[in-house]
């Protein structure tokens, strides 16, 4: 089952991207009976964000939609919590959502129930049986039955169709999906996957780039995808627009395997990418010496030079790999040794080799590159033009934030460049800067009256990068030279939300001293408070509530920051908001109170102090659900127990007309189902 298969694969550092591609693709189609048009799809912009790869996006509108009843959004936004997609992997949310989803006639969310129950530590045989049996009844086919649930006479002979593994590249239909999804199969090596997707159209298919699914794979060192998509018609030697082979960029990471597989397939040994590097110089670059000779056995020579006039034993003693350097010496490889000259003083010209690596750069721009002004200033005096690009757009003043010094940054200024200057991309100088975390450019152009909310064309503004960064000093920097505090990126988020998220008290401090609003709102309706509340950051929330935050200022899904911090577990902070006397009792848009909210995360400090609170504990929400029954459907037999002993009622139903004893009972918690039945 994918929804399983991606499951016990959370370690992997990738996001779940081709599940949630193979939601997108057949979803919907398969979720319920009913059809929607194209153009009436209330899907449709969480579909675009997802191509997109905007999780966050996607995740927001997904649970505004789930909230309002939507069940093809319920199930979508249960896989996004299944595997982590746009945060940490939250099971207890998944198979809620799924249980909402599937109760609305979902047929893909009841199997993908019975999987989860099938699968669980223990398995749960009578619940999987169960799901599996309403998937059914709602239409949908599964090609297997659930692991360690019983299939049905005949299941076997019926089955049809490919293992239900691969059921999203095999239901993948959009080319644009399927060439994302084969890409991604090729990086991680998923070879099932590939089987399906790989047809020759897709096999040839490049990204802008000019990197296909064998780049993909030699560079991530999949050998059996790499020997899989030669078979189905890559070219070995096609090469991306730096003129890297995808023999290059398995040498260049190392990757032995994926090599041999390779070299199998008869590459050009010698080819050189654009700089004039082979694949042997690409693999004393990565230290291994078995890739090293692996390519000079298979014919590999260690004469070759690159533009600047490397060759492979120059680019292994700068690796300090001493191992390669004897090996390709015993070859007969000679390293580059330039005469020590002393200059006595400083250079005036740029100097260039026959093959310049910095072909179509101005001087100036080469200048600003080096680690001292000197050359610059004097290509400067010259006449040359400050405000002039390079080759790619680059403005020279962007070289010299990125690569130069502050000193060279400010002879370029004192010379007239332009700061408002962009690349191509449409970011600033400033922006570039603080991107990359050069905290002495950004002072030093703040210095001589750089703005410090970048450029008209920022994709982003400078405070809400730094924020989004981490870097503190760089953002404290932008606030001290007066920064607009509140201004925010395209989904409404500020830099006080972003900074409440983590322990960088200091610049929370700075952000609210200057001025940025305490219960302003992004696109999803959350504050600042809401998103520390949510992270469990104790001294943030003190510090906002300090700064007059509400806690019951409810986001669009009708969550305030009180209800989001029992959600979260976060004892701490539920004790000192709860000295603001919060809404006990306000709800969510599904009807969710926090008493609600805190048994379902399972928070049973938590529950201790809504019920000290005197917290309604037969409230139900939008599905007739109780605490007692949402901590009977988890298998949660402490608060069950604690719900109780504080005189819950066992009596009550959800909209399914089932108890929490029938809940437990359908789950197999028969000890909890007892304990009901004698309540």
């Amino acid at each position: 089952m994918w929804e399983s298969r991606l499951k016990r694969n959370v370690a992997r550092r990738r996001p779940a991207l081709l599940v949630v591609l193979g939601v997108l693709a057949v979803g919907a189609a398969l979720a319920a009976p009913r059809q929607f048009s194209r153009a009436a799809d209330p899907l449709e912009g969480v579909k675009t964000a997802i191509r997109l790869k905007k999780f966050a996006e996607a995740a927001t509108a997904l649970q505004k939609l789930a909230s309002a009843g939507n069940a093809d959004a319920q199930y979508m936004l249960a896989v996004f919590y299944l595997n982590g997609v746009s945060g940490p992997r939250d099971p207890a949310q998944a198979k809620s959502w799924l249980e909402k989803s599937a109760g609305q006639g979902n047929a893909r969310a009841a199997f993908s129930l019975a999987n989860l129950f099938a699968e669980s530590d223990p398995p749960d045989r009578q619940a999987a049986e169960h799901w599996l049996a309403r998937a059914r009844q709602l239409g949908f086919s599964a090609p297997t039955a659930p692991p360690g649930a019983t299939a049905p006479p005949g299941a076997a002979a019926a089955q049809q169709g490919p293992p239900s593994s691969l059921l999203p590249a095999a239901q993948l239909k959009d080319p644009g999906v399927r060439r994302e999804a084969l890409w991604l199969a090729a990086t991680d090596g998923d070879v099932p996957s590939l089987e399906i997707l790989a047809d020759p159209a897709l096999v040839s298919a490049r990204d802008e780039f000019g990197r296909g699914a064998l780049a993909r794979a030699a560079e991530a060192g999949a050998a059996p995808a790499v020997a899989l998509l030669i078979r189905r018609g890559a070219k070995v030697d096609a090469a991306d627009e730096h003129g890297m082979t995808p023999l290059m960029l398995a040498a260049r990471a190392g990757e032995l395997a994926a090599v041999e597989a390779l070299l199998a397939a008869h590459p050009n040994i010698g080819a050189a990418d654009r700089n004039g590097n082979t694949a042997l110089m690409h693999a004393a670059m990565s230290g291994r010496l078995a890739v090293v000779d692996r390519l000079l056995a298979a014919g590999a020579s260690v004469a070759p030079r690159d533009v600047q006039d490397w060759s492979a034993l120059d680019f292994a003693e700068v690796r300090g790999a001493t191992d390669i350097v004897a090996r390709l010496r015993e070859k007969g490889a000679t390293a580059l040794h330039r005469s020590a000259i002393v200059v006595e003083s400083p250079p005036t010209s740029v100097q260039r080799a026959q093959r310049d690596l910095y072909a179509g750069w101005p001087d100036l721009a080469v200048a600003a590159s080096r680690a001292t002004p000197d050359l610059m200033h004097a290509v400067l005096a010259r006449g040359a033009d400050p405000n002039a690009t390079t080759a790619d757009g680059l403005p020279i003043l962007t070289v010299a934030a990125l690569a130069g010094t502050p000193a060279s940054v400010e002879a370029l200024l004192a010379a007239g460049a332009k700061a408002t200057h962009a690349d191509r991309r449409g970011n600033s100088v400033l922006l570039n800067a603080v991107r990359i975390g050069r905290e002495d450019i950004v002072l030093s152009m703040l210095a001589h009256g750089v703005s410090p909310d970048g450029g008209r064309a920022d994709p982003e503004p400078p405070v809400i990068a730094a924020a989004k960064a981490g870097r503190g000093g760089i953002l404290r920097a932008l606030l001290a030279a007066h920064a607009q505090p509140d201004v925010r990126d395209q989904h409404g988020t500020s830099a006080l939300m972003l900074v409440a998220q983590t322990t960088d008290s200091e610049s929370l401090r700075r952000l609210l001293d200057a001025g940025a609003a305490t219960e302003g709102v992004d696109k999803a309706g959350r504050t600042a408070l809401w998103y520390a509340a949510h992270a469990g950051k104790l001294e943030a929330a003190r510090l906002l509530l300090e700064h007059g935050a509400s806690v019951d200022h409810a986001d669009a899904a009708g969550e305030s920051p009180f209800a989001a911090a029992c959600a979260a577990g976060a004892t701490a902070i539920v004790d000192l908001m709860l000295t603001k006397d919060p809404r006990l009792e306000a709800r969510t848009a599904r009807g969710d109170t926090a008493l609600l909210l805190a048994v379902n995360a399972g928070a049973v400090e938590v529950v201790e102090k809504l019920l000290a609170r005197h917290a309604d504990k037969d409230t139900q929400n939008e599905f007739g659900d109780t605490a007692l029954i949402i901590a009977s459907r988890n298998g949660d037999a402490a608060l069950v127990r604690r719900l109780l002993s504080a005189g819950a009622s066992a009596r009550l139903r959800n909209k399914d007309h089932a108890s929490a004893a029938d809940v437990a009972q359908a789950r197999a918690f028969t000890a909890i189902a007892e304990l009901l039945k004698n309540a």
